[in-house]
């Protein structure tokens, strides 16, 4: 068996396949994304078909419009001692929806203002603390991973104190640390050579040495 060096480029690999693993064994919850039902429920609809009518009435041609892709809702999330408000935003696909232009941002993106215990914005900040919480646990979970691993010199070492990290090996850092170790072979083909290739020395040295001079 071979050493194989454990530089670190072979580490970070290792840290990285470690990380896909964790990513995979803890996925993180997905957003709401039914941005019509929100819409609805929350009597958008109702408002703009309002609003429509009520510029048509008004001014003797239709309200323009814009059909938006994006619905962003935003809540005042709390507020601190010297009065600043902390809000938090988050977005939900809509489709197939024209609201008036005066609404629209950005050409497709609508923008609206909820109370906190709006129920989809609760449901949005129930999934930002739980992939907070588990974005902070991935990080420990990595850096530890990190500090064990710059402890070992060798892949041979790190292998044999924890034999499950092969799985994050890559394999042909594997295969190398499994080739037969032909260091013996090289040797004995080195002193072979020698032996040919320097026996006038070495029959000078033994020469000087019979006859006891010295350098």
């Amino acid at each position: 068996m071979k050493t194989v060096r454990l530089s670190s480029s072979l580490a970070r690999d290792i840290e990285n396949n470690a990380r896909v693993k964790y990513q995979k064994a803890n996925p993180e919850k997905e957003y709401p994304n039914d941005g019509m039902k929100f819409y609805i429920d929350n009597g958008y609809q109702t408002k703009v078909d309002a609003t429509v009518k009520h510029f048509k009435d008004t001014w003797g041609f239709d309200c323009p419009v814009n059909e938006i892709d994006t619905i962003h809702i935003t809540a005042t999330v709390d507020t601190d001692e010297d009065g600043y408000k902390n809000t938090q935003t988050f977005r939900l696909p809509i489709s197939g929806v024209s609201v008036p232009t005066a609404l629209v941002k950005y050409s497709d993106e609508m923008y609206v203002t909820v109370e906190r215990d709006n129920p989809t914005f609760q449901e949005c900040m129930e999934v930002k603390m739980y992939n907070d919480n588990l974005y902070e646990k991935r990080r420990e979970y990595e850096t530890k991973i990190r500090e064990v691993i710059d402890r070992f010199s060798t892949l041979n070492q790190l292998i044999k104190a924890a034999p499950y990290v092969k799985d994050l090996v890559p394999s042909d850092r594997l295969q190398k640390m499994h080739e037969k170790d032909d260091r013996s072979a090289r040797a004995k083909e080195q002193a072979e050579i020698a032996e040919t290739e320097l026996a006038e020395l070495r029959e000078v040295l033994l020469e000087d040495k019979l006859m006891g001079d010295e350098l």
